[in-house]
């Protein structure tokens, strides 16, 4: 693996504009974004179902996904594929109403000595590519640190999977993982004009935590985007959304916490502008927060290319 930190450029234009809305629900629990039926849609990991963005209208939960973790979403010609991790193994469910859904079944298996967290997924041009996040031995969870793996880097390593169908996946040499070198968690893979483009989480010093974007085209060449962070921890993680409807109290409790944390982005485009969700908190050391909005008055390839120009 090798990273291209600082490319040679004779003129950049200036970071993408991302502006951040505020909270729009009262729980950390990760949500991912999707088009269905051309509705922006979110499932968030602790309700297990599908919601409109926008109305908030919710649909029946995966019945048998409890035990799993980690949902992501991955929609195609109005069909909705969830997968979600747990110990080694990626499980998929299948709707094609919200409503009712395929029984989990396992689709990829790493070795033992891996524990799985988010997935991400996208379609290129030869398929589909899995962004797979697993851990390794870390001070900090005691109770993990029966099954050291050489490939895994500082408690968190991203690692791809391959597919033609969604179904059967081919997990891609440990080799081409990213990044053995730094905390790197929640992972967001999306694909344009050949690159693959990737927002993870990376710690700073002192315990803060923001998104960085990368891009590469083989899974061992990484540039690294040029504004990095996309964003930091502010005092716009603790505000509502306008039209959020969250307690007086919920809101006052806000300010008792540190929020060190914008952690799991997805995005998506819709009506011409990309939606950004992203958890803030301080990775539950006194709060798990909550999720926030941010958006980019532009299309989502827009947006991923103005990150390396």
């Amino acid at each position: 693996m090798r990273e291209i930190i600082f490319p040679s450029v004779t003129e950049i234009k200036g970071p993408p504009v991302i502006r951040k809305n505020g909270i729009i629900t009262d729980h950390g629990d990760e949500m991912s974004l999707f088009l269905y039926k051309g509705q922006l849609m979110y499932m968030d990991a602790g309700h297990l179902r599908c919601t409109d963005y926008f109305t908030g209208k919710a649909h029946a939960p995966i019945p048998d996904a409890k035990g799993t973790y980690y949902l992501s979403v991955f929609c195609e010609n109005d069909t909705v594929y969830a997968f979600a991790s747990r110990e080694n193994c990626i499980f998929r469910f299948v709707t094609r109403d919200l409503d009712h859904w395929t029984e989990g079944q396992v689709v990829c298996r790493f070795p033992e000595n891996f524990e799985l967290f988010n997935t991400s997924v996208c379609k290129d041009a030869e398929g589909y590519m899995m962004a797979v996040e697993a851990g390794g031995a870390d001070d900090r969870f005691p109770d993990r640190n029966d099954r050291p793996n050489p490939y895994i880097g500082r408690r968190f390593t991203e690692f791809f999977a391959r597919s033609q169908d969604l179904e059967t996946w081919t997990v891609l040499p440990f080799e081409k993982s990213y990044t053995m070198l730094r905390y790197n968690a929640c992972p967001a893979l999306r694909y344009c004009d050949g690159y693959y483009y990737m927002i993870c989480l990376e710690e700073l010093p002192l315990r803060r935590y923001a998104p960085y974007i990368y891009r590469t085209k083989d899974f061992e060449i990484w540039e690294i985007g040029f504004y990095n962070p996309l964003f930091v921890p502010g005092r716009e993680d603790l505000m509502p959304k306008p039209g959020a409807v969250l307690s007086p109290e919920y809101l006052a409790d806000n300010f008792r916490h540190l929020n060190t944390n914008n952690s799991d982005v997805d995005l998506c485009e819709y009506n011409g502008k990309t939606y950004i969700v992203y958890c803030s908190g301080n990775q539950g050391a006194t709060w798990g927060g909550q999720n926030c909005e941010a958006v980019y008055d532009g299309s989502l390839e827009d947006f991923l290319k103005a990150n390396f120009t």
